[in-house]
């Protein structure tokens, strides 16, 4: 199991123990949210060291990412609102890109979603910046989509 592969699997079993998805349709808020979230960076840091979580890889815009996977190349972000607007795809496929003009070898971007952010890769606008990131910059976007096994 890669790294990347094991943090999707803390972050799917930090919703399930949170029972994120049922709260959030109950009317939970974003604090909620950034709760779930900050405990699976604590787990990640702990599993993986700090160097993996909250990185700033271009230090001109000092933006930082969920988690930065140096030797597999990959940048992963937590991304609960994939549909919303502002778009995320795109401030996420930036993101990588300034990291990858200051030097760092990003060849993989991860967002992880709620339940229904796999719908994205149908809308053809987000086809075809996927398809763009990839075909011009080396970079690999992915979503990978959580679970609701709340409703079970």
């Amino acid at each position: 199991m890669t790294r990347a592969e094991h943090i999707f699997q803390l972050a799917q079993e930090g919703a399930d123990a949170y029972r994120m998805f049922a709260l959030r349709r109950a009317g939970a808020a974003t604090p909620f949210v950034n709760e779930v979230i900050n405990h699976l960076k604590f787990l990640v840091g702990q599993k993986f060291g700090a160097e993996a979580v909250n990185q700033s890889l271009n230090q001109a815009s000092r933006q930082t990412v969920d988690f930065w996977l140096e030797d597999e190349h990959t940048i992963m972000e937590m991304e609960f609102n994939i549909l919303s607007t502002p778009p995320v795809l795109e401030k996420e496929i930036f993101k990588a890109l300034l990291a990858k003009e200051a030097g760092k070898d990003v060849r993989h971007l991860i967002l992880i979603g709620d339940p229904g952010a796999l719908g994205l890769l149908q809308a053809p606008t987000a086809a075809a910046i996927i398809s763009w990131a990839e075909r011009h910059h080396q970079i690999r976007v992915q979503v990978w989509e959580l679970k609701d096994n709340s409703q079970r």
